[in-house]
């Protein structure tokens, strides 16, 4: 079931000596044989355990796939798009719906142990940690549910921005007992996660033209790093919210942390900054003003899908583009690393199971 993958004419030189193999592939609608395109857009996310791949899908089900024998353990129909999760813990899998609705699916079967309808799409966001399910969904809605049966333990809500928005809600972060939440009126507060009482409250880049937040905030070293669509990449005390340092980099996809670097994947290309002056260290365009997704950090490169043109590999510690994997079909949903694995799910709704020679950090 393995092969070569083809190089797509865009591909520096070197890809062609990058050897790529599939282990399988598996598709999530094998009746159809066409071609879709861009459209509809995946834009669920993977979750791989040791034994099982888990895809949430825009054909409206979550699909757990075995890993060694690449047979479908179950799957789950669920009538809206999946457009956050899933999440996999070992109580359970956690999605949301491009209708509004978070469920909760029984780990081994697909059962649906609990749903809560929130009534307006949720987009990118949902966070499951320390006993709770929370998201923020289109009408600037936080909700914070309970792990275990889905009964509401808080809500807050902003008023909904007036100004266009970019795709998307913000994933709150949940670390030390607070809840962070941004929203696409360009507030982030800090939340106390017991009761949802207000520890601090910040409205970034008010003139920004889109002020949404719409990547999870991340944490390191008591500074907490967050983007707004427009005002760029923020350096925040998490004490209290207070700016430690700014750069504008725009259209935000994902920030990643590691040791004295932030690594960022944004409209204007995919970033190596020092953690603690902003300072560029590399800078990589790939394609100007592309969808790029989140990235996954391994120990060579960084994994990233960007739309009409594949999944690209970056070297890490240069930020040269390594390699370029062409499947002949576009990708959106951002690529899983596992230990030499690479999952990535395209938008002809096929799951990819490739070899790779690299390892998460």
């Amino acid at each position: 079931m393995s092969g070569g993958v083809m190089s797509s004419e865009a591909a520096p030189p070197r890809s062609a000596q990058y050897d790529i193999a599939i282990d399988w592939t598996f598709p999530l609608n094998p009746k159809t044989t066409f071609y879709l395109g861009a459209k509809p857009l995946e834009l669920g996310h993977i979750a791989v355990t040791d034994n099982v791949t888990y895809i949430g899908s825009s054909l409206s089900k979550v699909v757990a796939i075995h890993n060694q024998k690449a047979t479908k353990i179950w799957e789950t129909a669920l009538g809206a798009p999946v457009t956050a999760g899933p999440v996999v813990t070992s109580s359970g899998v956690y999605v949301a719906l491009g209708d509004g609705a978070i469920l909760k699916l029984d780990v081994s079967n697909g059962a649906i142990v609990w749903r809560y309808d929130t009534l307006v799409p949720i987009e990118n966001s949902i966070a499951v940690q320390d006993g709770v399910v929370a998201c923020v969904n289109g009408n600037n809605r936080l909700v914070v549910l309970n792990e275990k049966d889905g009964t509401v333990k808080w809500r807050r809500e902003r008023p909904r921005s007036n100004e266009f928005t970019m795709y998307g809600q913000s994933s709150p972060l949940i670390q030390d007992d607070v809840l962070y939440a941004g929203f696409s009126d360009g507030n982030l507060t800090a939340f106390a996660l017991e009761n949802g009482t207000v520890i601090w409250t910040r409205d970034l880049a008010p003139d920004a033209r889109f002020k949404d937040l719409d990547v999870q905030p991340v944490i390191m070293d008591n500074t907490l790093y967050v983007a707004n669509s427009s005002g760029g990449i923020y350096a925040l005390s998490v004490s209290d919210g207070h700016t430690l340092w700014q750069r504008d980099i725009h259209g935000a996809s994902s920030i990643v942390p590691h040791q004295d670097s932030l690594y960022l994947t944004s409209q204007d290309g995919v970033f190596r900054i020092d953690r603690m002056s902003g300072n560029t260290i590399w800078q990589n365009e790939i394609r100007r003003d592309a969808l790029i997704s989140p990235m996954q950090l391994g120990r060579n490169y960084i994994y990233a899908s960007v739309q009409r043109f594949g999944l690209v590999l970056i070297d890490r510690a240069t930020g040269e583009t390594a390699h370029i994997i062409d499947m002949g079909t576009d990708f959106t949903s951002a690529p899983v690393l596992t230990n030499g694995i690479l999952t990535a799910l395209s938008n002809r709704s096929t799951v990819y199971r490739l070899f790779v020679q690299d390892y998460p950090l």
